[in-house]
């Protein structure tokens, strides 16, 4: 039986170039130690962030709390919601939800976490997966005991750190030299063309 070996090498990394940043910021995927690693010190940073279907639970709760003179509909509203993830129209109407429930204490704590993982969290993961950058307003590149340290992260603009939390999550899983690998997926036969009848 074959070894199990690592599917990613932080010599993998690749140049990655944020959308309209004259910046580039050296990536590297993470092994599966350090994608743990990662993991526990986003916890320790952040706390738990509240998985998804959580917040709709307590938002149904909290819904059924305030008893609108809707209530029905508003709870169809957040099934829509859970069901249709990318619908836009449907999370909107989730978003007008989210802001009638957010004064009770159960929502806000749960909002609060989640809003404290989308600005902690990058900084995060630009600690573990940078090995290198280039471009203005970028001070000389170092990492201290395998992590970049704070202060020099604080150079990155926010929305550049955003954009490098998204391309590590993206390596993390796929790796640069998956992308490309695998078979396209077979594209559905064209429905046959409707003829009009004789």
């Amino acid at each position: 039986m074959d070894p199990i070996k690592p599917i990613f090498s932080a010599l993998d990394a690749e140049d990655f170039k944020p959308p309209n940043s004259p910046r580039t910021y050296k990536i590297a995927p993470l092994s599966y130690r350090e994608r743990n690693r990662l993991r526990r010190m986003v916890r320790d940073v952040v706390g738990e962030t509240p998985e998804r279907d959580l917040m709709l639970g307590v938002l149904r709760e909290c819904l059924q709390q305030i008893q609108p003179a809707n209530l029905a509909e508003a709870l169809s509203h957040v099934d829509e919601a859970m069901a249709s993830p990318d619908d836009k129209g449907a999370q909107a109407r989730l978003a007008v939800l989210e802001r009638a429930v957010r004064h009770i204490p159960a929502y806000a704590e749960l909002i609060d976490a989640q809003q404290r993982a989308n600005e902690e969290e990058p900084w995060v993961i630009a600690r573990f997966v940078l090995r290198g950058w280039s471009g203005p307003g970028l001070p000389y590149f170092s990492r201290v005991d395998d992590l970049v340290p704070e202060d020099i992260l604080d150079a990155i603009p926010a929305a550049e750190l955003d954009a490098i939390r998204t391309q590590a999550r993206y390596l993390m899983w796929v790796g640069p030299s998956a992308v490309g690998n695998s078979e396209p997926p077979t594209p559905s036969p064209e429905p046959p063309t409707p003829t009009p009848a004789d």
